[in-house]
């Protein structure tokens, strides 16, 4: 179980850190077109639409965490529930 958080982090970092230099390139490629021009505005375009996939990644992870308890508590009940002796009758 601990290899699936850990892996589940690493992709997060992964995504997260592509996503922030994928908007620092586009928005210095915005700044050095010439104002309002189709290139520039395409750039902007650009910042504007990974910075919004951004609140997804949040999703992501809140589900992801999700999982990774609630498989944490099957495995753990389970196990429980396996070594726990009933009344004998």
């Amino acid at each position: 179980m601990a290899q699936d958080m850990q892996g589940f982090i690493i992709g997060i970092v992964i995504v997260g850190v592509t996503l922030v230099i994928g908007i620092y390139v586009a928005a210095t490629i915005a700044g050095t077109m010439t104002d309002g021009s189709a290139a520039q505005n395409a750039s902007n375009s650009l910042v504007t639409a990974l910075a919004g996939g951004s609140a997804w990644i949040t999703i992501l992870v809140v589900v992801g965490f999700a999982v990774i308890v609630l498989g944490m508590l099957s495995e753990g009940l389970g196990r429980a529930a396996g070594g726990v002796s009933g009344p004998v009758y």
